[in-house]
């Protein structure tokens, strides 16, 4: 492939994942179930089957950690769970991360092909091949603490620019799914 046609790839990439999110047609209610809404927001509907998990096992069963006395880094996985049967194109959401803690490494999925944003703001990824099965490890994160964490929060939220937690599934015309999430937390007060 030549520099001039590597540029072009690059470009329509990058237009595919903008237009995924910003324009495809949301096609959401034949598959939304719960209604979800923020201050200021309205009223929508989120998926059931489609949810962002962060866990800290690397088999996804694990939201609550108990850090040992002076243990300051810790590995949280994130998890995508949606139907069996279901392709996703490309995914968008941001981690809101407790005070004093910051990531120090960010294995991700070998089939990203691309990646906007940052993870703290709203990051928007595409896969190729599209994303399929039932549960899929799509980042493995390195945190560290700068001080002590009691009843440390970690939210799966919208990304800041688009307000959009979800998926764009594999299909003609990209059809969005809003997803819910589930949090996670450091050192839980009981």
């Amino acid at each position: 492939m030549n520099r001039k046609s590597s540029v072009f790839a690059v470009i329509g990439l990058i237009s595919l994942s903008l237009f995924v999110f910003s324009c495809a047609p949301k096609e959401e209610a034949a598959r939304e179930s719960k209604p979800a809404a923020a201050e200021g927001e309205q009223l929508s509907y989120v998926s059931d089957d489609v949810s962002f998990g962060l866990f800290f096992d690397s088999e996804g069963t694990k939201r609550t950690i108990e850090l040992k006395k002076d243990q300051k880094e810790f590995v949280g996985y994130l998890y995508l769970q949606f139907p069996v049967g279901m392709e996703i194109a490309a995914v968008q959401w941001k981690l809101e991360l407790p005070e004093g803690v910051r990531i120090t490494n960010d294995k991700y999925l070998d089939s990203r092909i691309m990646s906007l944003g940052q993870i703290p703001k709203g990051l928007s990824e595409r896969f190729t091949p599209c994303l399929q099965g039932s549960k899929v490890l799509i980042h493995e994160l390195t945190f560290i603490a700068s001080s002590d964490l009691k009843n440390a929060a970690f939210s799966i939220l919208p990304a800041e620019d688009s307000g959009v937690l979800g998926i764009a599934e594999c299909i003609e015309g990209y059809p969005i799914v809003r997803a819910s999430s589930f949090k996670a937390v450091v050192n839980p007060e009981n």
